[in-house]
């Protein structure tokens, strides 16, 4: 997104960010479901496709909690500056993989970056 952009929209209020917090860590659950062991089974073979879903799930949820956490200390501080920005840039930037996703806020998509075509 481009400065003059980023400029032209505002902030997230505390309750959106704490959908798409919801929405990220639903699919993040979502995609976790075949990797789960029942007690007493191996762990998964490292570098096997589950072990790797398994990181790469559990760094998109840290990500993006991560990323909430700040923008709510951002918020809460009362006047949030440009790190609140890109906090919130990088949210919209995750949550462009599920534009097309019926679940997704209606919301969400109007403040998504256009899709290249």
């Amino acid at each position: 997104m481009t400065e003059f952009a980023s400029a032209q929209r505002s902030l997230p209020t505390w309750d959106q960010v704490v959908a798409l917090r919801d929405f990220i860590h639903g699919r993040t659950y979502a995609a976790m479901a075949p990797t789960i062991r029942l007690h007493g089974e191996p762990p998964h073979a490292p570098g096997s496709g589950l072990a790797r879903v398994t990181e790469v799930n559990g760094a998109l949820y840290e990500v993006t909690s991560h990323l909430c956490q700040r923008l709510y200390d951002e918020l809460e501080n009362g006047v949030p500056g440009p790190v609140a920005d890109a906090f919130w840039d990088a949210l919209l930037t995750i949550m462009a993989a599920w534009r097309e996703d019926p679940e997704l806020p209606s919301w969400v998509n109007e403040l998504l970056p256009v899709k290249p075509r």
